[in-house]
């Protein structure tokens, strides 16, 4: 005696490759998902350093413009805190202790920003170009009571910002032997260099 064999059903097997078709689908639409969501917090994480560098500088250009409103010399103006040419290779003598926290790494106790934060910076003053004593080597290279204040700001993940801040003690026409010390420190002007 023999078995009658059932019909074979054609449609055998389709539901499976349905499915494989489906998880391959939603397993692709997940990857990409996590790939998004991976790049998004990794452009928020930067953007989120570049700005604590950016005001880590900005710290540094209002601490060392309150620095000089409180340091000008009627006689020669800032010409102890800049350099004859702006000179590179001479070390600048505005900065730690002179400005606070200049330089100060994280961790430090001259440090002024919280240690999560991961900031610093660092100031130099140099003279403006068009000082007719920019290049002098006498003591008195700043005739116009004019100077630029470029502040190095420094956040998590190695990001800088460097800034300038253009700052003025007297009117133009006002000679600087003749600037009162009660003449406010007058922002000329600011760039954002890197």
């Amino acid at each position: 005696m023999t078995r009658e064999r059932m019909p074979r059903d054609h449609q055998r097997g389709n539901s499976l490759l349905l499915a494989l078709i489906v998880m391959s689908v939603l397993a692709t639409l997940g990857s990409l998902t996590v790939i998004s969501v991976q790049s998004s917090l990794k452009t928020s994480t930067n953007d989120r350093s570049e700005a604590i560098a950016r005001y880590a500088a900005e710290s540094g250009t209002a601490i060392a413009m309150d620095f000089l409103r409180n340091h000008f010399d009627p006689t020669k103006g800032w010409s102890a805190y800049v350099q004859p040419n702006n000179n590179p290779t001479k070390d600048v003598p505005l900065g730690k202790p002179d400005v606070p926290s200049s330089g100060a790494l994280p961790g430090t106790l001259d440090n002024l920003f919280s240690i999560d934060q991961n900031a610093w910076y660092s100031v130099e003053i140099l003279n403006n170009h068009s000082d007719p004593g920019f290049a002098a080597a006498n003591g008195s290279n700043d005739t116009d009571g004019q100077i630029i204040i470029r502040s190095t700001g420094h956040g998590p993940q190695d990001s800088v910002a460097v800034i300038e801040w253009e700052v003025r003690r007297a009117p133009p026409s006002l000679p600087l032997s003749g600037i009162p010390a009660s003449q406010p420190l007058v922002l000329m002007g600011w760039r954002v260099v890197l």
